[in-house]
């Protein structure tokens, strides 16, 4: 048995893919690249695959990740070629190889914010202070200060629009840009309608090196 990681690209429309239906495209993909793929056993076998830290409905990403077993004992021939052209357009295969790491060693995720208005100064200027907001989870709700889960953040003006580059911890209780988004919104600092476009450009490890 060998396990593949695929890393992705995903932006555009495809961003809009949710969890359950970009599974179900890999699975139909996999099939018609004719991939050696490994089953669970039972009434209802299904592939045995996962996305890594999957993204938000609407999140772009210049690097996700996707794990599958199969039944070989190491990486079939031309198996990102065969993959990509089995897959829709919009999701673009950066990488396939054996996984060096464990998705427990996922430690952070790197992100680009692009939000409408705004005042770059002003907003780096609230992360000096505490930026609070409700983060709603299966637990309930609860306030929380957005800066716990920030490891590094910065800000730059561009014309009518403020980008964020932010690092974020990652782990059972983690945020996600949108949360930045939502406390900024309610102190005031973007428009409260204002649009945003969030993209993951990276996934790091423990040691501060790219997620692999």
């Amino acid at each position: 048995m060998f396990k593949m990681r695929i890393a992705f690209e995903k932006k555009g429309e495809t961003s809009y893919i949710s969890h359950l239906d970009l599974m179900k495209t890999f699975q139909r993909s996999f099939c018609r690249a004719r991939l050696p793929v490994k089953y669970s056993e039972g009434f209802n076998p299904h592939i045995c695959m996962s996305i890594l830290s999957p993204l938000p409905t609407g999140f772009r990403s210049e690097y996700e990740l996707c794990d599958v077993e199969l039944t070989t004992d190491g990486m079939p021939d031309n198996a990102a070629e065969i993959l990509q052209e089995a897959l829709p357009s919009g999701i673009v295969i950066k990488d396939v190889y054996e996984p060096a790491s464990k998705a427990a060693d996922m430690a952070a995720s790197v992100y680009e914010l692009i939000t409408e208005g705004g005042d770059a100064e002003k907003i780096a200027n609230a992360f000096l202070d505490p930026l609070m907001t409700v983060k709603k989870s299966k637990r309930g709700e609860r306030t929380v200060d957005v800066r716990d889960y920030v490891i590094a953040v910065s800000f730059e003006a561009r014309g009518d629009h403020t980008a964020c580059f932010c690092t974020l911890k990652m782990g059972e209780d983690q945020i996600n840009p949108s949360h930045i988004v939502k406390a900024l919104r309610e102190r005031g600092l973007i428009p409260e309608d204002g649009a945003f476009v969030c993209t993951r450009t990276a996934i790091l490890d423990k040691n501060n090196e790219l997620f692999k």
